[in-house]
């Protein structure tokens, strides 16, 4: 029944080789190498350039950078008024007054404009991590969902195979009718599990074609089977934890309420109006000098300092509770990803091997009758089982190692794509 080849051709495995590990972080050195895997990296690109959530952060973006450049304006124009009076005085002058930015609020809200606008830009580069790893994660899924769905395949082969055999034994007056009917619950049970397995795949590739909003590949490009060795102490957290988008986000936002408070603090401060006029009176020259200055006595503005500096205690919080989640999810995913790789590679070394012997061992025993009806169902769904689990695993790993490439913001640095800022 060629039981192994069948089995060993789901995996398409390469063999079990030394992967250098994943070097601690050298300045600006990225601390992975990029993947050479072209279609893979043509297919981010493009979901990273077309996706509604980036061109939400996009737009986003230059909303900030609007306002930024909205900040550096100067902040009170000049006005023009005009006095004409009929009367016996005959009065006509026109003046100009200007209110001056005494406490110069104009270069407080550029500051804070500014760091919102880095905040915006931190964003962005936080809604392509989370789009990428979406993307990455589904094609995991979509290659699960393809492995199971072929071992579903070889499953109804065999059984039918053996179903045939069985057959021709019962005529033969080897087998009873109970065998006869255990085979054809056999081959039944393999029919409704393809077809669930057929359903998964269905549904695994309608959930990438909603990832890729412009025109899918023909075919979804195929995650890599090697995935390189991290080596736990050679990963610098703090280091990591400066690049990351969300602590980005979260250092923006508090510069940002410290900016505030100070903006607060100037928008106390009167400020000034100063005028000039200049007209005829009674056929004779006039000119006049205005000054007005607003006297905060009802509403000294104390209230809106105490709440930015609220909102600054809130922000630094924020940050703390960022890095903290952050620096926690980054060991976690390293130690998740390392012991997940271990066990693959124990199962590539170990497992794999004795699934062939187990395989060949099977066809000799059944195709001599030395093994009964129940007996070779057993131990053949166990084999077939084991080797579900084996893609299980493999998917495993792939998606600890998405998650440890997420965690560190390193996933357009493994994809070979262009960073966001």
């Amino acid at each position: 029944m060629r039981l192994r080849p069948k089995l060993v051709a789901l995996f398409g495995l390469l063999p079990c080789t030394a992967i250098p590990p994943v070097q601690a972080q050298d300045g600006e050195r990225p601390i992975i190498e990029s993947l050479e895997a072209p279609a893979l990296t043509v297919l981010a690109s493009r979901v990273a350039a077309g996706h509604p959530e980036i061109m939400e952060a996009l737009a986003t973006l230059e909303a900030r950078s609007a306002n930024r450049s909205a900040a550096d304006r100067p902040l009170f124009n000049p006005e023009l008024g005009l006095e004409l009076e009929d009367s016996a005085a005959n009065l006509q002058a026109i003046g100009i007054t200007q209110t001056i930015d005494i406490a110069d609020e104009r270069a407080a809200r550029l500051n804070v404009a500014d760091y919102e606008y880095q905040a915006a830009r931190a964003g962005l580069a936080d809604a392509r991590r989370q789009i990428s790893a979406e993307l990455l994660s589904n094609l995991a899924n979509y290659s699960t969902a393809v492995g199971l769905d072929e071992l579903a395949e070889t499953r109804i082969e065999l059984m039918e195979t053996f179903l045939e055999l069985t057959r021709q034994r019962q005529q033969a007056g080897d087998l009873t009718q109970v065998e006869l009917n255990i085979a054809n619950l056999a081959a039944s049970q393999a029919e409704i599990e393809h077809a669930s397995a057929e359903s998964a795949m269905a549904g695994a590739d309608q959930s990438l074609r909603a990832i890729v909003t412009s025109q899918p590949p023909a075919t979804w490009p195929a995650l890599p089977e090697e995935l390189p060795e991290i080596a736990t102490r050679a990963i610098d957290v703090e280091s990591l934890l400066m690049g990351l988008p969300e602590a980005r986000v979260a250092h923006a936002e508090a510069a940002a309420a410290e900016a505030r408070i100070d903006l607060r603090q100037r928008e106390r401060r009167a400020k000034p109006t100063v005028g000039l006029t200049a007209g005829t009176e009674e056929d004779e020259s006039l000119v006049g000098l205005t000054f007005s200055m607003p006297l905060n006595v009802r509403n000294r503005f104390t209230d809106e300092v105490a709440a930015a500096r609220a909102e600054r205690c809130a922000a630094d919080q924020r940050v703390e509770n960022t890095e903290n989640r952050a620096r926690r999810r980054i060991m976690a995913a390293t130690e998740r990803f390392r012991l997940t790789r271990s066990a693959w590679y124990s199962w590539l070394e170990t497992g794999q091997p004795n699934l062939g012997q187990q395989s060949e061992l099977l066809e000799r025993l059944v195709e001599a009758g030395e093994l009964s009806t129940t007996d070779y169902l057993v131990q053949l769904n166990q084999t077939l089982d084991t080797a579900a689990s084996a893609i299980e695993l493999r998917h495993q790993l792939w998606l600890a190692w998405i998650e440890w490439l997420t965690a560190t913001s390193q996933t357009d640095v493994w994809l070979g794509i262009a960073a966001a800022d």
